[in-house]
């Protein structure tokens, strides 16, 4: 084995290090962003039951 083949496992590795923690942190950012659009929604959802519930509260009047 070379230098020269040495050399380029070591860049190999590298690369594949460096695509490896890129990608986690893109999962990262996605998990927070679907965090923040789960909690939207929970409001957006709860909003939805008051307006229900108020719309009943007329009816039942």
């Amino acid at each position: 084995m070379t230098t020269k083949d040495f050399a380029y496992f070591i860049g190999l590795a590298i690369a594949v290090a460096g695509s490896h923690f890129m990608l986690r942190a893109k999962v990262m950012v996605l998990e927070e962003r679907l965090k923040g659009y789960s909690k939207a929604m929970q409001r957006i959802f709860d909003t939805l039951e008051r307006i229900e519930t108020k719309l009943d509260d007329k009816a039942d009047k």
